[in-house]
Order: structure tokens, then C-alpha cells, then sequence
């Protein structure tokens, strides 16, 4: 399974955050540094929400969730493995001083990262072992968009 999780290619992921995903997959995926040949294809697309949780009489935040969704797509030659999305949520309080505050988001965010380049890890390895214990289910079959169901050429 280590070998085939080194020959996945994990695409460019937007932003700061998402640049954090992909190192943390990549170090998941191929501790030893990127293969040169690629089997897989993963691409990712990140994004996050704060929700704030517990409020002070000033209306000021004192606690909050953050949630990150990752919508991931894992390929070979063009045949999808998998397609899903992944989330994780982790809580954290806001501080009184805005230094405080941004540290601990840094933190929450960090700790979300780490959930997430694991929970999406072991989704691909799963995925894979499917795949390769019945490469030719229907779900992996390529479909043409110029093709109906029963395989007749649209006109």
C-alpha cells in the first residue's frame, strides 16, 4: 500500500491553508519526498468556516468552532476512485487580546489541518484497495457524455 500511496500526484490546493493541506498530505502519503512517476491523480479543494459558539454580555466571541471541508477526487487514467467530501471540526476560545486570539486560531487550524490530512489519507488508502481488488466495478467504468446508458452514440 506505501507504494502505491507514494505514486499519487496531489494537485496545487488554493491559498496559505490549502498549501498546509497539501504539505501534510504529502508528508502522509510519500515521507520520503514526491515520486517521479504517478499512478494517481488527487485533487483538493478546501474550505472553511467559523462559527462562533459562546458570546460574553458585550457580544464579544469567548469560544467558536472551525470547520474545514476538504471535497476530494482521486483518478487513474481518467477513471474517478474516489469522490468525497471530508470534514473535520475542532473548537477553540478567543482570547481577550487579538494576539491571543489569532494564536489560538493558528492552533485550531493546525490541529484541523492534521485531522484532515489523516481522515483523507486513509480514504485513499481504502479507495485503492478497493479499486484494485475489482478494477472493472461498474463505478469505475469511464463514462462519455456522448454516450446514453445503453452505449448508443447520442445524436
Amino acid at each position: 500500500m506505501d507504494a502505491d500511496l507514494a505514486a499519487i500526484r496531489v494537485g496545487p490546493i488554493k491559498d496559505r491553508v490549502g498549501q498546509q493541506l497539501r504539505n501534510a498530505l504529502l508528508q502522509r502519503l510519500s515521507p520520503r519526498g514526491e515520486a517521479a512517476d504517478y499512478t494517481y491523480n488527487l485533487d483538493v479543494t478546501l474550505s472553511e468556516t467559523v462559527s462562533n459558539l459562546g458570546f460574553r454580555k458585550d457580544t464579544f466571541a469567548t469560544a467558536a468552532n472551525l470547520a474545514m471541508t476538504a471535497q476530494v477526487i482521486l483518478t487513474r487514467n481518467g477513471q474517478s476512485i474516489l469522490g468525497e467530501n471530508v470534514t473535520t471540526t475542532v473548537y477553540f476560545d478567543h482570547l481577550g487580546p487579538r494576539y491571543a486570539s489569532v494564536a489560538t486560531e493558528r492552533d485550531a487550524e493546525e490541529r484541523a489541518l492534521n485531522q484532515l490530512a489523516d481522515d483523507i489519507r486513509n480514504r485513499i488508502a481504502a479507495a485503492i484497495q478497493r479499486y484494485q481488488a475489482n478494477p472493472n466495478d461498474e463505478r469505475y467504468r469511464q463514462r462519455s457524455i456522448f454516450r446514453n446508458e445503453a452505449g448508443e452514440a447520442r445524436r
